[in-house]
């Protein structure tokens, strides 16, 4: 499939089941206080041919059940994964930069790691800043972002894409049913490596440079190269949730499990993994050597040093230490997302599709419907009650996306970062960057980018990419 990925950045997921007669059966899981919901065999079996999934009833999203969110972003996935002339679905999204007509749409680059504000487009591109994934062949991993035709034509609608027009923007409007923003988290392939098993597409990336003591982005030099899916964030808009369902998939093979009883000198697997070598120990596993001097770059084979030993700290993103008032929740969310994997998996398999490599990790949003409003820290799980407000996977990190921040508490799930306060402009030293207010719709990072960006470019700032006519 020849095809380049177009360049993007991000600040981005099932049931019980029982096999009958031949058929596919869904047990029913409650939702905790709200009443059961099955998870009809019916709703899967219209799932496939993966060619024939379709897209996911957004509008019709009914809440009735934690099964029923893992079964949207089930079928959300495959519905994004489905073929369209000759690449999958959501490669033909728009991009951030596609909404600010940036050049070099074409190269992706590097992503730095999370942010409690919003990322300046030069800060992304500064390679030593934050965490660097480094694969076990001395690789880089490379990031990308999507937009639906519903965010696209949200942003455009409102002119959103206009710094005044955004800041002046009402705080209660959410983004539209129907907006979805993806991430997606690529590894560079070996020449004559196995690749059956993994989606893979031609692509061009930037190469990197030491220069001043950092790793950056070098914009005179460009890699084609084959790129591997390892990691799939999804957020979209149902009805009930502004707020978004928080899903996202990997690949299988990417990183063993922690075990719950582990110690730092637990050998956390005997097999080698994608991003692990076996006989790793615990207290080896997602070391972020960003700032350490021992991070190095060899320009001439673009390599780096030393990889990154990931280890998955929440199989399904969900810890041991929930709060008594979760733990039901938290039960029924872990099983629901194991036996769908197992269900559609299978259904894949028997397809020979490759997109049955992957498994959905977990996915989270609030329990309440409607709930969301500007202000929101999101920095717990529980209201100011103690009842719960945020359901599903409560400790969701995909180990591709952030590898490093799996035991932090402030990151340490969607909600942590993807929230509606007031956004303060980059540390970039520029005071002419106006702070973004308390709005519904910071709750999506690729909105703060925008707004912080087409001030940049407003002001006159040379970027990476440089605006087109």
């Amino acid at each position: 499939m020849s095809q380049h990925i177009r360049h993007t950045a991000l600040a981005v997921v099932f049931f019980a089941f029982s096999l009958c007669g031949g058929s596919t059966e869904i047990a029913a899981q409650g939702y905790p206080g709200g009443g059961g919901a099955p998870c009809p065999d019916e709703n899967i079996n219209s799932w496939f041919p993966h060619q024939d999934t379709p897209e996911p009833d957004n509008a019709g999203f009914q809440s009735k059940s934690i099964c029923e969110f893992h079964e949207w972003s089930w079928q959300m996935f495959l519905w994004l994964t489905q073929d369209v002339d000759g690449q999958p679905r959501f490669l033909g999204f728009e991009t951030p930069y596609d909404l600010l007509g940036i050049n070099n749409r074409e190269v992706l680059m590097p992503r730095m790691g999370k942010s409690n504000s919003g990322e300046s487009f030069d800060e992304f591109l500064q390679a030593g800043t934050d965490g660097i994934l480094v694969d076990q062949t001395g690789d880089v991993v490379y990031y990308s972002q999507y937009l639906d035709d519903t965010f696209v034509t949200f942003m455009q609608d409102n002119d959103l894409t206009d710094p005044n027009k955004a800041f002046d923007f009402p705080g209660t409007t959410s983004f539209p049913i129907g907006a979805v923003e993806l991430k997606a988290s690529w590894r560079i392939v070996d020449e004559g490596e196995d690749t059956s098993d993994v989606f893979t597409m031609p692509s061009t990336v930037f190469a990197l440079a030491n220069r001043g003591g950092k790793i950056v982005v070098d914009t005179a030099r460009t890699r084609d190269v084959t790129l591997a899916l390892v990691g799939f964030h999804i957020a979209g808009v149902v009805n009930g949730h502004p707020e978004m369902i928080w899903a996202t998939f990997e690949h299988v093979k990417n990183a063993p499990k922690v075990p719950a009883d582990f110690t730092p000198d637990t050998v956390i697997s005997d097999h080698d993994y994608t991003f692990y070598k076996a006989g790793t120990v615990f207290a080896d596993c997602n070391l972020n050597y960003a700032l350490s001097p021992e991070l190095k770059l060899n320009e001439k084979t673009q390599k780096m040093s030393p990889v990154t030993q990931v280890c998955r700290q929440y199989e399904f993103g969900n810890g041991t230490d929930n709060l008594p008032v979760l733990q039901d929740s938290v039960k029924t969310n872990d099983r629901n997302v194991a036996d769908l994997n197992k269900v559609v998996r299978a259904r894949l398999k028997a397809e020979g599709d490759v997109f049955a490599n992957y498994r959905e990790v977990g996915a989270i949003w609030f329990r309440p419907t409607d709930a969301l409003k500007p202000g929101m820290s999101l920095a717990s799980d529980v209201d100011a009650a103690g009842n719960q407000f945020l359901i599903g996977s409560l400790r969701l990190s995909n180990s591709t996306i952030e590898t490093f921040t799996q035991l932090s508490s402030r990151m340490n799930n969607c909600f942590r970062c993807h929230n509606t306060m007031q956004t303060l402009a980059p540390a970039s030293g520029d005071t002419r960057l106006k702070p973004l207010p308390a709005k519904n719709i910071n709750i999506s990072h690729a909105f703060q980018n925008i707004y912080f960006w087409s001030q940049q470019i407003a002001n006159g700032d040379t970027l990476l990419a440089t605006p087109e006519n």
